[in-house]
């Protein structure tokens, strides 16, 4: 920092009270050290983001691929109209309409095809997407088959592996938990703040969710959460397409990311003076 002025100035455009839970959890010795944390959380979630955008991409282009060849009326190929044709829940279906649609509830003219719909659908969309169970005639959807379809980088190649809602209810968990760390970037939430550790399912009823671990208490245990939670979204990347994840592995942005969650890294941007 080129003087203490410029320091009280950062940190009262950042502001003390967003800055607060930072200087509470790492204890910083110094402003300088506080911003320097700042930053490294910032280089951090725009690693995470870049991860979070291939996952979003792919997902949506794989769900669309494998439910388009057995569902829909409109469109050809491998994008089709399918979202009209499953029971969805009323949330899900409020989604769609609301790019089908006009305020005022008039089909959209010309409509929408069915890429720009699915482009336009939220990543929460897709976890809740695993919990529909039949189309609009009543009949049965063939998770075992579709999630296939959906995750051939899984070593689980069975259709009946997926046609169990544990197996399912375990890529809910994953997803959401992706779902989550995209939300919490875009809204500018800290993302070293983490609660308890579950195991990877849904909460049902009569289904108690098993405790795994306890929110982190220190900057080492919160740095190792979030390489757990790292791994786990590039692993999920690797079900959705061996092809992308080697791609985004390979790059010099992954590797600055893998460096940003060890101890030495975070201690060196609290040194760093801006």
């Amino acid at each position: 920092m080129s003087n203490a002025n410029e320091v009280q100035a950062l940190v009262a455009a950042i502001s003390a009270p967003r800055l607060s839970s930072y200087r509470k959890f790492f204890q910083p010795q110094t402003d300088e050290e506080l911003l320097g944390i700042y930053r490294w959380h910032e280089d951090l979630c725009s690693t995470f983001s870049r991860n979070m955008a291939w996952i979003e991409i792919v997902l949506r282009n794989r769900f669309h691929q494998a439910l388009s060849q057995r569902y829909g009326t409109v469109g050809a190929g491998t994008s089709r109209d399918w979202y009209h044709h499953l029971h969805l829940s009323p949330h899900s279906h409020d989604s769609v309409r609301r790019i089908t649609h006009t305020q005022s509830g008039q089909p959209r003219r010309p409509a929408p095809a069915p890429d720009d719909v699915v482009a336009k659908l939220t990543f929460g969309f897709w976890p809740a997407l695993l919990d529909v169970k039949e189309d609009i005639q009543g009949t049965r959807l063939s998770w075992g088959d579709i999630l296939i379809a959906v995750v051939p980088g899984h070593r689980q190649k069975d259709a009946a592996y997926w046609r169990g809602s544990a197996h399912r209810d375990a890529l809910f968990a994953r997803l959401d938990l992706c779902k989550d760390l995209r939300n919490r970037i875009a809204h500018h939430e800290p993302i070293w703040k983490q609660g308890a550790l579950y195991e990877e399912t849904k909460p049902r009823p009569r289904r108690k969710v098993a405790l795994v671990a306890p929110a982190p208490r220190t900057p080492v245990e919160a740095l190792a959460r979030l390489q757990l939670q790292h791994d786990r979204v590039m692993e999920l990347l690797h079900w959705l397409s061996p092809e992308v994840a080697h791609l985004v592995k390979a790059s010099p942005g992954y590797q600055h990311g893998e460096q940003l969650l060890l101890t030495d890294t975070l201690d060196a941007y609290r040194q760093t003076h801006l």
